[in-house]
């Protein structure tokens, strides 16, 4: 008489595999957080910080390359007044400051 006795699952292979399986997965993503995601928060920050700080006698650049003296600061508008030589002023978003320049 043959009997046929049915394959059951592997010992061992069941949740324990799955949570071996996503380590790497895991590994991944907190590499790609310390690498990319924080230092960008980071400098998101310290940008905001330097764009809030900014006072009428800094010297800046802006991302258009102007560069110029803040002479006066609008913060209704969230604009700036630059003037850029010869008593030439001009307005410019806050945002659009690119850097302080140390004196």
């Amino acid at each position: 008489m043959d009997i046929a006795y049915a394959q059951g699952a592997q010992p061992g292979g069941g949740a324990s595999s799955f949570i071996v399986q996503l380590f790497p997965l895991a590994i991944i993503m907190v590499i790609f957080y310390f690498l990319l995601i924080r230092p960008q928060q980071k400098q998101r920050k310290e940008t905001q910080d330097m764009l809030n700080n900014l006072k009428e006698g800094d010297r800046i650049i802006t991302r258009g390359g102007l560069m110029g003296m803040v002479d006066k600061v609008e913060q209704d508008r969230g604009t700036l007044r630059i003037e850029v030589g010869n008593g030439v002023k001009l307005r410019v978003r806050r945002d659009y400051v690119d850097q302080v320049v140390k004196n």
